[in-house]
């Protein structure tokens, strides 16, 4: 079957054997310290990591504290904004009956102006004198 004996592949199977079985201590300490090692990296990338959560926790809480100061501040100009534009609005009212009061006293005074002048009181006057005299 195998090209060669089977006493010469012997040696090679059986040190594969304990390789695989873990009976070699070279190999097995070997294989423990590698372990050893992965373990203590998976530990250091854990700590790193929560620490990193830590701080974006942080930074996550700081950014909603400032997210609620903005949404009250915007909150409180778009109240000043609404009083503003009633205040506007109110203005311009004031401003129409004011115009229209101009329009109105202008078309009197043009009126009284167009009126003759009313009789002088000079006759009146000589009517008193002859009474006195």
């Amino acid at each position: 079957m195998w090209p060669f004996p089977q006493k010469c592949i012997s040696p090679v199977a059986d040190t594969l054997k304990q390789i695989s079985v873990g009976t070699c201590p070279q190999f097995a300490q070997r294989s423990r310290v590698r372990k050893l090692q992965y373990i203590a990296e998976l530990e250091r990338n854990v700590q790193a990591l929560q620490a990193k959560g830590s701080e974006v926790s942080a930074e996550l809480e700081f950014v909603n504290q400032q997210n609620l100061i903005l949404n009250m501040e915007n909150k409180a100009l778009k109240q000043r904004l609404e009083s503003l534009a009633q205040e506007q609005l109110i203005k311009y009212m004031e401003h129409e009956v004011l115009e229209r009061e101009i329009g109105r006293l202008r078309a009197l005074y043009q009126q009284h102006q167009q009126q003759p002048p009313p009789p002088t009181s000079t006759h009146r006057r000589a009517n008193s004198r002859d009474l006195n005299s």
